[in-house]
């Protein structure tokens, strides 16, 4: 078969699928927030869906609020989103049309019929009726896969169909998975809200019934993960697909010795593996949120490889590699010996602004709590106390990190608390020393690519001095960790820690020249030296026991482990090691200014103060298989008015 047929059959198969599955997500989710009684829920959760499919800026240039009414008009029948459904059903048929000599008559009818009946609805018929059209849809979808099944001659068309929607689907499965309630610290919902997310998330899938024949009525998260990973006989669980994305392109023709098709073929065949036989609490130690990101990145993997081995519209500086599991990334030597340590942390921020008058329009962001995953990183609590009560937003900055903005009319104070409980691990060898380790590019929500890492700032900047060091560290030729940690000692050698700092303002020249600062005078430092020496690195934000400020360190890109994963290590240089489980990821950026812990606006030019008071504490820290479940995190005693948020 030409490869330009193969890819035609191959992208109606994924077209349709996707279009059944964003249909079903849909209606489940508009579904869910008519039984909603907060008017907020639905701008939300649409926020938030938008965002996971990468639309949320197209959707913001087309319309300047979040409502249902926009989101559904968008997402099914807006002519200027690329990825609305009549859109997708559109593409699909072009590309029937374009093999239409291989489809049967029947199925050619009804995928034309099926872009031909949707081409030409309006807004007012989806409004007036949303299930309505989104049941239809739906059916179509359903009946045309039926078509194709009891139609098609079973050749490579037919195959190439299959696979397509095989590797689609185990996608959107996962996409699934990734919701904040699989990653809560109570085995069972603990309120309506998350046991609406458990329905919505099985209805998404078309599981619900099926979930319900295997273990009851009981909606328990951990179980629902594991039916929609591991399930053998369900049909949209992901081991379900992939086995049978395995089975297809073993059956393709095409040439046996081809190098990439070995490299895809072995790439199926080993995440097939991997969800065959790893266990639960596999998957638990290694982490949950690590497991799911590398199934999707492995499913993107072998999509790009179906594309270069069959149809060569893509091409790629290297091919396909095998999945390389985070667990194996972190060891120094391969086959040693590795015991893993955990933490939980419990941390208490407070803060206290005062104007000197009253402001009208303050607008404040703040960067004080960790993402919800981040590497090895969980975040098991996040809770916010603020007097007065403000209009509260939240939203992930390019560099991944998590902003909350508060909003107030008029205030001449304002005063919160921010309570957190974090669970952090860290490896070690038999001798209970730690590993190299860190942070994988793909275990972060960073959007900012490595090579902005190694340029220059406004505060990370040069001088003759640090020239002079250059020249000395270049001549002894020591490479990767050998290099960052030379620098390091370097660094804390000439360096004398003052908690007090230098003003923020202070560039990395000015407070190498005085010999004397904070964690983050420590840190710019450290970052120039690392980026003047071809090293990306990239300023980190958070805490540490017993420090009574945000402490600062520094992360630097190297090749870890047997496989040389790019991996995000992290030092500490005013402490002069490495980063350990105690140490507790806020924010990444650039430098000091990317990722200031509190900045805002507000509409007079009026002087004020601002206070700070932080408490770190480690509830337990030790072996991770000896560790106990962390307990809930206790109330504030703090007599503010308060302003939750669970995550």
């Amino acid at each position: 078969m030409l490869s330009r047929t193969a890819e035609m059959f191959y992208w109606i198969g994924r077209y349709i699928e996707r279009v059944e599955y964003t249909a079903r997500m849909i209606d489940v989710h508009y579904d869910i927030h008519l039984e909603s009684a907060d008017r907020d829920v639905p701008a939300v959760d649409w926020e938030h869906y938008l965002e996971s499919r990468d639309e949320l800026d197209q959707y913001r240039a087309l319309f300047p609020e979040t409502r249902t009414r926009d989101v559904l008009g968008f997402m099914v029948l807006h002519e200027d989103n690329p990825n609305s459904l009549v859109n997708l059903i559109r593409i699909a048929r072009e590309n029937g049309r374009s093999v239409q000599d291989q489809l049967t008559s029947e199925a050619w009818h009804h995928l034309n019929g099926f872009y031909l009946g949707m081409k030409n609805r309006t807004e007012a018929e989806l409004f007036a009726h949303p299930h309505t059209l989104l049941n239809h849809i739906k059916t179509e979808c359903y009946t045309l896969a039926g078509v194709f099944r009891s139609t098609m001659l079973r050749d490579e068309g037919w195959m190439f169909f299959r696979l397509g929607k095989y590797i689609e689907r185990p996608g959107h499965t996962v996409h699934l998975l990734m919701h904040p309630v699989f990653h809560s610290a109570a085995p069972n919902p603990r309120a309506l809200y998350e046991f609406q997310q458990c329905i919505a998330i099985l209805k998404s899938a078309s599981a619900y019934q099926s979930y319900r024949r295997v273990y009851g009525g009981m909606l328990v998260p951990k179980k629902i993960m594991q039916f929609l990973l591991f399930h053998n006989r369900f049909p949209r669980s992901v081991r379900f697909c992939v086995s049978l994305a395995r089975d297809l392109l073993s059956q393709l023709s095409g040439p046996a010795d081809n190098a990439k098709r070995r490299a895809t073929e072995r790439l199926t065949g080993q995440l097939v593996a991997d969800l065959e036989y790893i266990s639960f609490e596999e998957v638990y130690q290694l982490g949950l949120s690590t497991f799911v990101t590398d199934v999707m990145t492995t499913l993107e993997r072998i999509s790009d490889g179906i594309g270069q081995v069959f149809f060569r519209t893509q091409e790629m500086a290297e091919q396909a590699k095998p999945i390389v599991h985070r667990r194996r990334a972190y060891f120094e030597t391969e086959g040693a010996e590795v015991r893993t340590n955990r933490a939980v942390l419990s941390v208490r921020h407070r803060f206290d602004f005062r104007y000197a008058a009253q402001e009208e329009t303050v607008h404040t962001l703040m960067r004080l709590a960790p993402p919800q995953h981040y590497g090895r990183q969980h975040t098991l609590d996040v809770r916010w106390q603020l007097d007065p009560p403000a209009d509260v937003r939240h939203f992930t900055d390019a560099f991944g990190n998590w902003v909350w903005q508060f909003n107030h009319d008029k205030i001449e104070a304002m005063r919160g608390v921010l309570d957190m409980r974090i669970e952090n691990r860290a490896l070690y060898n038999a001798k209970a020393e730690l590993l190299l380790q860190g942070v994988l590019e793909q275990e972060s929500d960073c959007r900012v690519e490595a090579v902005e890492f190694t340029r220059l700032t406004a505060l990370v900047d040069d001088s003759p001095a640090m020239a002079q060091w250059i020249e000395t560290l270049r001549a002894r030729r020591i490479y990767g960790d050998e290099l960052a940690n030379t620098i390091l000692e370097q660094v804390a050698t000439h360096m004398r820690y003052d908690p007090k700092g230098n003003p923020a303002e202070t560039t990395a020249s000015q407070a190498l020249a005085l010999e004397s600062g904070s964690g983050r005078d420590f840190s710019h430092i450290m970052l120039s030296l690392c980026r003047q020496l071809g090293l990306p690195a990239r300023y980190v934000s958070g805490y540490l026991p017993d420090a009574p400020r945000m402490h600062a360190w520094v992360e630097v890109l190297l090749p870890v482990g047997p496989e040389d994963a790019m991996t995000w290590v992290a030092y500490d240089p005013s402490h002069q090691c490495r980063c350990d489980e105690r140490y507790v990821c806020v924010a990444i950026g650039r430098d000091d200014q990317d990722i200031a812990p509190t900045n805002g606006s507000f509409s007079d030019e009026a002087a004020g103060d601002f206070s700070t008071e932080v408490s770190v504490k480690i509830e337990s820290q030790g072996p991770a298989d000896l560790a106990p479940p962390p307990p809930e995190l206790e109330p504030t005693a703090a007599p503010f008015s308060e302003m939750t948020s669970q995550q």
